[in-house]
């Protein structure tokens, strides 16, 4: 039914007005990046068209009745290190709004070279930076920013079903999501509790302006995680006129409308989507049925020409249905959890221009998330039930100070208070893991327990960047962090980069820092000794080159080492460190529910290469290739591969623009076979002195997508099809021991898999 009417509503328009020529508008503003200042007078280019204008006392600009298609924007302003960006989409019934942060340079002309491999200014090293476009037209991505920054350098996953980051051998509990400068504890539908991932975004792609991904030696302004920092930047609602947009994708049915208040002084921008992943999964029969939804809102006011506010609002309602009317049916859910969970993110931020050489962010968050989990046997006897309330409230100023061009100064300080209630109960299980010392399997002991808790936490940062003789750029910075709830509470982490310039457009980059983070709040209540645990601990040593080939091609290589210390692991399973959990559907021990000390350590190592050209010629392309290896160790004091060390990560992504609203695109991906722990397939039991000594066979993917735009007098429509998978390789994601089958059972990701989405813009 779906592609029916895909093509009725093509064959409908294409013949009545897709031949007339249509217009659009591009609007904007030009801001200096250290003092968030408007610049006056720059100089912006439609390059393809050679039409220039000028940037207004507000740092704005517009250009009118522009033909739709695809241009480059160029942007030069005296004193400025020129930008430009391409793959700039005018489309009838919507509009194209940019912003342009400008870094300013101690010279008197405007520089001749177009800067578009840009960074912010406290960052050094490992960070890779996506817009809006780059997101949606990512093959196999379900336009879903999880699921591309999957395809990153050093960016691993558990399987094709699941959001989670697993960076550079850390676990999917170390990765920090800032949403417009807010923290969020997870941007993923039924979220990981005590871990980032899940199995699909909550954030709509048409809010996403653009998305900066750290993963490695990242300033002090970031902190209580490990390994990434996926900063996420929504843009404005429109500031012209209302406009709409109705949007059916591969995994549900969205709505996004957006407009400006009567006095042009601000804008509101409001979504809500629906999935119909629970009707296909019924469809198709399967024994767990998934069904969510999302409403998220944005607001911005200018308040006057010093003061502007931003609020944002989201949240999100996820459930699962289990079909339990046969009997293999239930024995199949038995390893399954419910997971249902509603929860929201709502903040609030005010900028202050405060001079010509500082600003000040003040910003206030509330996050909550109510968690319902658990699980039954095929009898239906209860064996796991977790009723968890996780709420916090931050408040977060940051100021930020430029003496001079060449002096950065950044500081901020934050307190949250944080509650978290827990209901939980364990039924006491043995598990098919074997004691050396006994001979028996290792037994999980029962909880039942319910807990009201309040803490906070306190942190506050300083950071410098100098720019030395030669053009070499310093940041030192040091960030402090207390955490009421554990016994010992303050931790101080010293951090530090450089980027130097050997030559024309190669830099030499490197960093070094101290990372903390703390334990997750369900740890924490399981067991009173687990009060002791400190913060995690990881040492970041990071190195490496870049090279611009091109304006518009660059690559590197980077090398790293993280060295891991003071890591929870369990005094019960003496083989059990908790980085080795979180990345998949949780079972019940994934959540840390025993005794637990600070007497893990491991180590990450590994060298990045990536090579990227942006869109041009009307071709693009990356293509990244990683190598690496985590091992840690446990209590028993045995070093053993971490469960996500897949050793070496290859990915490929390239399209062309064809013209007249055609674009093709494909994906590969290539990646070692990740650990486990090889099945006696007499009885299903399992020996620690073999854990973690196989491995999965590599996992593959070719997945391909095709465009189409169609532009009408005052609406366009884009539509797509996707089809991931396209060899129809099932890649095995882990091997189980059925115990009613007495066998040992492969799960399988899923065959070639096509998709259409249709995207009308009103």
């Amino acid at each position: 039914m779906t592609i029916k009417l895909l093509f009725s509503t093509i064959f409908v328009f294409i013949f009545t007005n897709v031949f007339s020529q249509n217009y659009s508008f591009i609007t904007g503003k030009i801001l200096d990046i250290t003092n968030q200042q408007p610049v006056t007078g720059a100089v912006i280019e439609i390059v393809e068209l050679k039409k220039k204008t000028g940037s207004d006392e507000n740092g704005n600009f517009k250009f009118d009745s522009i033909s739709v298609g695809r241009y480059s924007i160029k942007v030069s302003s005296i004193g400025y290190i020129s930008r430009i960006t391409e793959n700039v989409i005018v489309s009838t019934g919507t509009f194209t709004d940019l912003i342009f942060e400008m870094e300013p340079v101690s010279t008197e002309e405007i520089l001749v070279q177009d800067e578009r491999f840009s960074k912010p200014n406290d960052i050094s090293t490992s960070i890779k930076n996506l817009q809006y476009e780059e997101i949606r037209r990512t093959p196999g991505g379900f336009e879903d920013i999880g699921r591309v920054v999957q395809s990153l350098p050093g960016v691993s996953f558990v399987n094709d079903g699941r959001n989670d980051l697993i960076v550079r051998g850390g676990s999917p509990s170390e990765n920090l999501f800032l949403v417009d400068n807010s923290p969020i504890p997870n941007i993923n539908h039924f979220g990981s509790q005590g871990a980032t991932g899940g199995p699909i975004s909550l954030i709509n792609l048409d809010f996403i302006r653009e998305v900066n991904f750290l993963t490695g030696g990242f300033s002090p302004k970031y902190g209580d995680k490990l390994s990434s920092v996926l900063d996420i930047k929504l843009r404005e609602g429109s500031r012209e006129k209302f406009f709409g947009d109705i949007n059916l994708s591969a995994t549900g049915f969205a709505a996004v409308f957006e407009s400006p208040f009567a006095n042009k002084k601000g804008s509101w921008l409001f979504s809500a989507n629906r999935s119909y992943l629970d009707l296909i999964f019924t469809a198709a029969g399967f024994g767990f049925i998934p069904e969510y939804s999302t409403v998220q809102g944005k607001v911005t006011y200018d308040i006057n020409k010093n003061n502007f506010l931003t609020v944002n609002a989201i949240a999100n309602f996820d459930k699962v249905k289990f079909n339990n009317d046969k009997e293999k049916d239930r024995q199949d859910n038995e390893n399954i959890l419910k997971n249902n969970q509603w929860g929201y993110s709502n903040s609030f931020e005010l900028k202050t221009l405060l001079s010509k050489k500082s600003y000040s962010l003040l910003n206030l968050t509330r996050n909550f998330t109510n968690y319902d989990i658990s699980g039954r046997d095929s009898n239906f006897v209860e064996k796991f039930s977790n009723t968890s309330k996780e709420s916090s409230i931050s408040l977060k100023y940051e100021y930020f100070y430029t003496p001079g061009r060449k002096l950065n100064i950044e500081a901020g300080v934050s307190a949250s208070f944080i509650k978290f209630n827990n209901k939980v109960y364990l039924r006491q299980d043995t598990t098919l893991v074997i004691d050396p010392n006994t001979g028996n399997g290792y037994v999980i002991p029962g909880l039942d327990f319910s807990n009201d808790d309040n803490t906070y936490k306190v942190y506050s940062y300083l950071n410098l960047t100098k720019k030395l003789f030669w053009d070499i750029k310093l940041n030192a910075g040091i960030r402090y962090d207390y955490f009421a709830f554990i016994n010992d509470k303050n931790y101080f982490s010293p951090r530090t980069s450089v980027s130097i310039p050997l030559a024309e457009k190669l830099n030499l980059n490197a960093a070094w820092g101290v990372f903390f983070q703390s334990p997750s709040y369900i740890w924490l209540v399981s067991n009173s000794q687990n009060k002791d645990l400190k913060n995690i601990r990881a040492n970041h040593y990071v190195a490496g080159i870049e090279y611009i080939l091109t304006s518009d091609m660059r690559f590197s290589i980077e090398g790293y080492y993280k060295k891991y210390s003071d890591y929870p692991a369990s005094t019960v399973r003496n083989y059990l460190i908790l980085a080795n959990q979180g990345g998949n559907f949780q079972n019940t021990g994934d959540f840390g529910l025993e005794p637990l000390v600070s007497a893990g350590s491991g180590y990450s190592k590994g060298v990045e290469f990536f090579f990227q050209k942006n869109l041009s010629d009307n071709f693009y392309g990356t293509l990244n290739f990683s190598y690496f290896d985590a091992r840690f160790t446990a209590l028993d004091g045995i070093e053993r591969e971490s469960d996500f060390n897949n050793k070496f990560l290859l990915s490929i992504n390239a399209g062309v623009v064809l013209g007249k609203g055609w674009e093709a695109g494909g994906k590969f991906r290539f990646n070692g076979g990740r650990p486990y722990t090889p099945i006696n397939p007499n009885n299903g039991t399992v020996d620690v002195s073999q854990y973690n000594t196989a491995r999965l066979p590599d996992y593959n993917r070719f997945d391909i997508r095709v465009d189409k735009r169609w532009n009408f007098k005052k609406w366009s429509l884009v539509t797509y099809i996707d089809i991931q998978n396209l060899f129809n390789k099932k890649n095995i994601t882990q091997y189980k021991w059925n115990k009613f089958t007495k066998t040992i059972e492969e799960d399988k990701s899923l065959g070639t898999l096509p998709t259409i989405g249709i995207n009308a813009q009103f």
